[in-house]
């Protein structure tokens, strides 16, 4: 009765393995994870009077264009430097927008929009002091 229900059970997985690997044949894999690809955004943030790094800024970078990719958040390093990923359409220009901000409000918040489909790197994010 043990080998019995022991085949059973063995049938049964070959059977859901078959038919998953029948699924995939015919749909092949879900649209959103083909279609996708990551874009890099990197650059610097510096003082837009006197062209100092700055460091500790937050910038946080999501879709505009209502394209469901993940919403990143990074921070400036020592050096003003950043870097960040996003996931974009393949088959379209994705709308990015980048918020950045001061958690000690010495520089006046700046969000700006931009549009690619491959690597965003070299940005040069200039903030103004609060007066």
């Amino acid at each position: 009765m043990k080998m019995y229900k022991w085949l059973r059970g063995l049938m049964k997985a070959s059977a859901l393995t078959t038919v998953m690997f029948i699924m995939q044949a015919c749909y092949g894999v879900p649209k959103n994870l083909e279609d996708s690809v990551e874009i890099r955004i990197c650059g610097y943030v510096t003082d837009k009077a006197n062209g100092q790094p700055l460091q500790g800024i937050h910038l946080h970078v999501f879709h505009a264009d209502g394209w469901s990719g993940c919403h990143d958040f990074g921070e400036s390093d020592e050096n003003g430097y950043f870097e960040m990923r996003q996931w974009g359409n393949i088959h379209r220009v994705s709308s990015l927008s980048i918020e950045v901000e001061d958690e000690e409000e010495n520089y006046l918040p700046f969000d700006t929009l931009v549009s690619s489909d491959t690597d965003l790197t070299g940005l040069k994010i200039k903030l103004v002091s609060n007066p």
